[in-house]
């Protein structure tokens, strides 16, 4: 339902974003071009430049931007939308939202406040009068910034992946393999005894520590995570843990059945 709204609401907003928005956009474009921050590739689509025009086109009049950080609130001034972040100005001073900073954020629906309704972020609101029109503004502002923000969300897994696998490629093609530290073992042995104990959130926490050290010298960490993540019906986790474990020892003894448990876990999505 929520992708369907979402559709909806980007064919009504993109067809008013006439050529106020265009404009915006085309001005946006030609003096700074943005590209996407710490996410190489593969580079942005030509919807992320729709939706960020209608982003401009529902900041650019009665909504005030308010930095928690700096308690500073004003209608923004000289604000520009770019493929990766919002430029804006508040009482003269410079201010950007990068769309690769609230990644991971949980940007909940616009609620009123003093006669006004607000739409917040982790460290700005946009704010404007309780009016039902600026309400539906702000709807659409979420909308928007959560198809952005789910769409960067998209390009860091996939760079993330691109990474990992030249990873594993470096690792396969290495004579001698790399140790386990010491700092590592710590990490495994404590996971292993919560594990043992079917305390799984704790073991999972302590197989991630592992792998932070070395991200190729525990091939089995990955394989163990996969495991932990099932138990706790984290399937799309379980998988994706499971995946790497067979680009770093596609050879291994238990190469076959970790596809197999790849399957099941699939099964087990889409039931």
């Amino acid at each position: 339902m929520k992708t369907i709204r979402l559709i909806a609401i980007m064919s009504i907003v993109l067809i008013s974003a006439n050529s106020n928005a265009q404009s915006l956009k085309s001005r946006t474009n030609s003096e700074k071009k943005g590209n996407p921050v710490n996410l190489p590739q593969p580079k942005p689509a030509p919807e992320i430049g729709k939706v960020t025009a209608t982003i401009a086109y529902l900041l650019q009049d009665k909504i005030a931007i308010c930095d928690k950080k700096n308690q500073l609130t004003d209608t923004p001034e000289d604000l520009t939308v770019m493929d990766d972040r919002i430029e804006f100005k508040i009482k003269k001073e410079n201010k950007v939202i990068y769309f690769t900073d609230i990644l991971n954020s949980v940007i909940p629906p616009p609620y009123p406040r003093k006669g006004k309704i607000i739409l917040s972020l982790e460290r700005f609101e946009f704010i404007t009068n309780g009016f039902n029109s600026n309400l539906i503004r702000l709807e659409e502002l979420r909308d928007n910034l959560i198809f952005v923000q789910t769409y960067y969300k998209t390009q860091k897994d996939e760079s993330q992946r691109i990474l990992f696998e030249q990873k594993s490629s470096e690792y396969r093609a290495l004579k001698v393999k790399p140790p386990v530290s010491e700092e590592q073992r710590k990490f495994i042995v404590q996971a292993n005894l919560f594990n043992q104990q079917k305390m799984y959130n704790k073991a999972i926490e302590l197989y991630f520590k592992a792998i932070e050290v070395d991200q190729t010298s525990y091939p089995a960490g990955y394989s163990n995570l996969a495991l932990l993540m099932a138990q706790t019906n984290n399937f799309s986790a379980a998988i994706d843990n499971m995946k790497k474990y067979l680009l770093l020892e596609p050879e291994a003894s238990d190469a076959r059945s970790g596809q197999d448990k790849i399957y099941e876990w699939e099964a087990m999505i889409q039931k």
